[in-house]
């Protein structure tokens, strides 16, 4: 009994062995093939490689070479080590090599070599160390190979850059053609770096290190690390390279380590509040990587001179600009506070928060909060999307108005009691973020507009969120309707080319093409009462595809498009320009009487200038004045009295039709009480 027991061990022993030197050998088959977006029959190989090869072959290794090698015809043939196309000697497409045993072979061949070379035990054993630095792009690798059988000759191994999900035209595809496991990068050369040349004991283990700063493409799409694999490649140095130079083997693994992971989130709002009462927020930490980790963390302050704050992490509290480390165990998260305090002076400010890994460079993050007084800022931007699209808004305001602003991302709505009531205007940035409300949101810009607000809106597919079945704003219908006077028709007008209406104080000779920062689906719109007029159409009509509407209490600005999607900055600034004119006129802020000052007494350059034969004049006023606005030729003549009453102090704006008038240089001059300007107009007939 004893000795079948033993025997049995052994077998056992034996079993385990053969299965985990199995484990340990399995071979990764590579297939290395030629492929063209201009290739009217690589669909069929590609078609090959996802129904037959890697359903059944899941450990296949697939490279596809875009080529020829800088062909304009495809962009992702300008690839770092394309001549690898050459040394291979593909010239028909879309052919396919395995293992470097086969040569060239046509697609309806892949399959079966690939299946054949599954079975055939690898001879090396390769381990990979990676970091990447996503802000550099530089990829660092420390490789470890190892020969699991005696080994004799000159081997090289390959480091390669994959990425899959890129969308691009396909001759014999489609123009949103996914294109996958396309090399961008032969990371150390087209045919790689030596490994040994000679002897390769068993079990002998080489160490390789190859550091590669990731270019940004020359032609085509940049990469997205995310969307990347790199693969490493053994094989044995021989003529030709294409059925003579065994691949022994290969591993492919995400360009990103999974080791070290981690980002940043706030877990507290934005805040609008008063100058006096100090800002609190909180974010945290996450790591999701496979390892403990320490993070460097710093935190600085932009906001007006005599703002202060602090923030705090597990160490203690640090003054901004300060630097701290914080370890974190891995699948745990590190809270860090931040206290923003105006100590009584009005503005906008920005606390942003970093981090860094200490193990891998390229793990990075920041997140930013805001606070923005109730008093001494005339126009507050809330950022809606999340890919920071109120930039766009507030970029144009650093361009074209002289007064302030503030940005806020959404969440700063969503406070019980918000006040928007002395801003002089809302814009409200959605690009396609959904859901395209929050109900304290609509409930804080509709408190607002019933205070005799201001609102500029802009965001694509709003109106679907509210109207279609699948939306998840539709309890903002009634907002839609009643207080942006708009109709929602349909998503979406399958238009892109955008022009404004002839003499429309806000789009007049505006042209746009909608670009493709996102999937364009603008939507088609119409005045929902007569307090809404059209002030967008696509092409020529009669498709709309944005809305002004002034009530006697507010006054409201909508595009169907997002302003990100308007390539051409001299058109945003102009737009942001005449929105911010129109707004703001006979707008009365909460704030006008008290010491924050936010009116003056002031004569603005009318618009258009030239014009024909209608121009918009605006002015301000301090306080209540008896207000007279006249027009005179250059002889000094009086031709027209725009105005003569008395008004409350506020901002208002008036339309001159000058049709009764010739051609010329005309004065118009404004006197409030004590307060007299006098400006220019030429009229071009």
């Amino acid at each position: 009994m004893k000795k079948y027991l033993l025997s049995l061990s052994i077998i056992l022993s034996m079993m385990m062995s053969l299965s985990s030197s199995f484990a340990q050998t399995q071979r990764n088959p590579v297939l290395e093939y030629c492929t063209g977006t201009w290739c009217v029959y690589c669909p069929q190989g590609h078609t090959i490689i996802n129904n037959d090869i890697l359903p059944n072959i899941p450990n296949a290794i697939i490279l596809g070479y875009h080529g020829p090698a800088n062909d304009s015809r495809d962009p992702f043939s300008f690839f770092p080590g394309n001549s690898i196309i050459s040394a291979l000697g593909f010239s028909a497409y879309p052919t396919g090599i395995i293992d470097r045993t086969t040569g060239i072979q046509s697609r309806g061949a892949w399959y079966g070599y690939m299946n054949s070379r599954n079975s055939v035990p690898a001879t090396v054993a390769i381990d990979i160390d990676r970091s990447l630095n996503q802000v550099t792009r530089e990829f660092n690798a420390s490789i470890d190979f190892t020969a699991l059988v005696n080994l004799n000759g000159q081997y090289k191994f390959n480091l390669i850059l994959l990425e899959d999900g890129m969308v691009w035209n396909q001759t014999g595809g489609s123009s949103n053609y996914v294109h996958k496991h396309v090399v961008r990068a032969m990371m150390n050369g087209h045919l790689g770096e030596e490994i040994i040349n000679g002897a390769w004991n068993q079990n002998d283990v080489i160490n390789r290190t190859v550091n590669y700063t990731i270019p940004v493409p020359s032609q085509g799409p940049d990469i997205i690390f995310d969307s990347c694999h790199v693969v490493v490649m053994v094989y044995k140095v021989g003529s030709p390279l294409n059925s003579n130079a065994e691949i022994q083997q290969a591993i492919q693994t995400t360009l990103i380590s999974p080791d070290f992971v981690a980002t940043i989130a706030a877990t507290s709002p934005d805040i609008i509040g008063d100058n006096a009462t100090p800002g609190q927020f909180t974010s945290m930490i996450y790591n999701q990587g496979l390892m403990d980790d320490m993070y460097y963390v710093d935190c600085t302050l932009d906001a007006p001179a005599g703002w202060s704050g602090d923030y705090t992490t597990v160490n203690g509290t640090m003054q901004f600009g300060q630097g701290d480390s914080v370890l974190v165990a891995s699948g745990d998260s590190t809270e860090i506070s931040i206290t923003m305090n105006p100590n009584g002076f009005n503005g906008s400010g920005q606390a942003t928060l970093s981090f860094q890994s200490k193990n891998n460079a390229g793990v990075t993050g920041t997140i930013t909060f805001s606070l923005v007084t109730t008093t001494g800022v005339d126009i507050l931007v809330v950022d809606a999307s999340e890919d920071g699209y109120g930039e766009v808004v507030s970029n144009s305001l650093q361009n074209v108005y002289t007064g302030t602003y503030g940005v806020v991302s959404r969440t700063a709505l969503h406070a019980a009691g918000v006040n928007l009531s002395s801003f002089y205007f809302v814009s409200w940035s959605a690009g396609i973020t959904v859901p395209a409300f929050y109900p304290e949101e609509v409930d804080a810009l509709q408190d607002y507009l019933d205070g005799g607000g201001r609102l500029f809106i802009n965001g694509q597919d709003i109106g679907a969120d509210i109207f279609e079945p699948t939306g998840q704003s539709q309890f903002a219908q009634s907002f839609y309707n009643n207080y942006l006077h708009t109709d929602y028709v349909s998503n979406s007008s399958n238009l892109f080319l955008v022009n404004g209406y002839d003499g429309d104080l806000i789009t007049d000779g505006i042209t746009f093409i909608i670009n493709s920062v996102y999937d364009k689906s603008p939507e088609s719109i119409a005045p929902y009462d007569g307090d809404a007029t059209p002030i967008f159409m696509y092409l020529s009509g009669p498709l709309m595809g944005g809305i002004r509407a002034a009530t006697s209490d507010y006054k409201i600005v909508y595009f169907g498009v997002g302003l990100e999607q308007i390539d051409d900055n001299a058109i945003r600034d102009t737009l942001v320009s005449r929105i911010v004119t129109w707004l703001k006129a006979g707008f009365i802020p909460a704030t006008v009487g008290n010491e924050t000052g936010l009116i003056s007494f002031s004569l603005e350059q009318n618009y258009p200038n030239p014009f024909n034969p209608l121009t918009q004049i605006n002015y301000s006023l301090a306080e209540e004045a008896n207000v007279e606005l006249k027009v005179y030729d250059i002889m000094g003549r009086e031709v027209a009295e725009v105005v003569n009453e008395k008004q409350s102090a506020g901002i208002y704006s008036v339309d001159f039709d000058a049709s009764e008038l010739a051609s010329g240089i005309y004065i118009y001059k404004l006197t409030a009480d004590n307060f007299v300007s006098a400006k220019k107009m030429m009229l071009l007939k």
